[in-house]
């Protein structure tokens, strides 16, 4: 079978470029410990059934939200603080101090092996574009530089498996579907999503899981070595002038 010709590599973040659930929890962590540092006194009346609430209202009342998480995080804080009877512009001042926190934890990311000089090999042959539904910092984590653009959910408007993060990548690259590739760990949100918008997909698989979708996967790499095998061995990259 002949190889395609590639003009876009779209990329996933969180558990495909480095491992997130340790990144997150510490970033978290980090987040509460400063707001209860700051007001001792919420912490003895806080559950996670009352954040939970709260995530659900704000959810309700601006479902755009949900394709921004930088700001919901900041309003989650924020309603709490109100809650708790803090005033409103102390509120708001310690909720963007709180994020902060949040911020700069989730961003001390360690990429899996070989991550960082396989970006490099391939960004040389052809344009990188990250896709998340996240809001890591590619620049504080020092790859900024190998991605032609970044998109995530608050750019478009949606969460991946929706198509919006992929047809904005084509859109920028000026590409044909066909002439794009998605690496992404997640069965449904990076390769559901690519392969609904006639992306050529590879699922980085490093935890050895079991595919149980109905359609085979078209490709699986337990690494990034393989991710680069599997690329040289089936597609042809390109890089366009944009």
């Amino acid at each position: 079978m002949p190889r395609k010709k590639i003009k876009l590599i779209t990329l996933d973040l969180d558990d495909t470029v480095w491992p997130n659930k340790r990144v997150i929890i510490a970033a978290e962590k980090a987040m509460w410990s400063f707001i209860f540092n700051k007001f001792p006194d919420i912490k003895n009346s806080l559950d996670d059934r009352s954040v939970e609430n709260i995530r659900t209202h704000l959810i309700n009342e601006k479902p755009e939200l949900k394709f921004n998480l930088t700001q919901f995080r900041k309003e989650v804080i924020k309603k709490l603080l109100l809650e708790a009877g803090v005033d409103e512009s102390s509120s708001i001042y310690y909720s963007n101090e709180g994020f902060n926190e949040f911020f700069k934890a989730r961003n001390k990311v360690h990429l899996y092996k070989d991550a960082r000089i396989i970006l490099e090999r391939l960004s040389r042959k052809t344009n990188l574009i990250s896709l998340s539904n996240g809001n890591a910092d590619l620049n504080i984590i020092g790859i900024g530089k190998y991605f032609h653009s970044v998109i995530s959910s608050k750019d478009v408007g949606s969460n991946k498996p929706s198509p919006g993060h992929f047809k904005r990548a084509i859109e920028i690259m000026k590409c044909e579907p066909q002439e794009a590739l998605h690496i992404g760990d997640c069965p449904i949100n990076d390769i559901g999503g690519a392969r609904n918008c006639n992306f050529s997909t590879i699922w980085f698989n490093c935890d050895k899981r079991k595919w149980d979708d109905i359609v085979p996967c078209e490709h699986q790499a337990k690494s990034w070595r393989e991710i680069y095998d599997l690329v040289n061995k089936n597609f042809i990259l390109e890089k366009d002038d944009v």
